[in-house]
């Protein structure tokens, strides 16, 4: 038979205080959240429930059957080994008793190329912690994210807490951004802006689009194709625009003499 002063190591006269601190420190030692032994700590809560105040002390001093029946007596945190550390104690004393809490979620930056966002790959990253610690995960880019989007992986950090990636999108020599719309400049000749012209326009997804740009385009014209911008969520891609640019060539002195069409011909290419 047990005896709850001798498992909690107090006196028989210890202050309802000093019974409180010395089954703080047994518990924190002996919880199973913490490697310890489940029975022991079982054995600890029932201890504690037996001689926690006066009242308490009275009753089990008074019983029948003395201290062979505090075994039988059921601690509320007896069969809860699963649950939080911090809400086990927090329940029997209050905020005054603080654990360290481990890092819910670890975060990250990752830069992608825009070709990567706009395909929404799989790419293969590796997460090293400050501690050492490291793990090589398959990183899904979703659809719609745009600079700076922020996405949680559950579970795949390292330590097992959940991933939180904030996306960079690497700056691209040929596209601009505008929300989720792509801005493509193209450079044609005086004479193709006042003539027209056809030109063959390459997009992210590796196609190639005839584009019309009509006799009389003005530089600084856009012009629309949809669906071939950047994947938005729950909607279609937004649309790639071209912006045009005339180039206005530069007469020189022997010039003068030349017809409008000599000139214009001359500055096709």
């Amino acid at each position: 038979m047990n005896d709850p002063y001798s498992i909690l190591g107090v006196s028989r006269g210890a202050s309802d205080s000093e019974i409180k601190q010395a089954y703080r420190t047994k518990a924190k030692q002996h919880h199973p959240d913490k490697g310890g032994d489940s029975k022991l700590f079982a054995e600890i809560n029932n201890a504690y429930d037996q001689i926690k105040d006066a009242s308490a002390r009275q009753n089990f001093e008074n019983s029948q059957f003395g201290p062979s029946n505090f075994q039988q007596s059921h601690s509320p945190f007896e069969m809860n080994f699963g649950t939080n550390f911090d809400d086990v104690f927090n329940q029997m004393f209050g905020d005054r008793v603080r654990r360290p809490h481990r890092q819910q979620h670890v975060n990250i930056t990752y830069y992608v190329e825009l070709e990567d966002v706009f395909n929404c790959v799989e790419k293969l990253v590796n997460i090293t912690m400050p501690d050492g610690q490291s793990k090589p995960i398959k990183l899904k880019i979703p659809r719609g994210i745009s600079d700076g989007s922020q996405v949680r992986y559950a579970g795949m950090a390292p330590g097992g807490q959940d991933l939180v990636v904030e996306f960079k999108l690497k700056p691209n020599r040929e596209y601009q951004i505008d929300e989720y719309n792509l801005i493509k400049k193209i450079d044609i000749s005086l004479y193709d802006a006042m003539l027209g012209a056809d030109k063959i326009i390459n997009t992210l997804d590796k196609r190639n689009i005839k584009l019309h740009i009509k006799a009389g385009t003005q530089s600084g014209t856009k012009l629309r194709i949809p669906e071939s911008g950047l994947p938005r969520k729950n909607l279609p891609n937004a649309d790639l625009l071209i912006e045009i640019k005339v180039k206005i060539p530069k007469l020189q002195e022997t010039d003068l003499n030349k017809t409008l069409n000599q000139i214009l011909s001359e500055n096709a290419k």
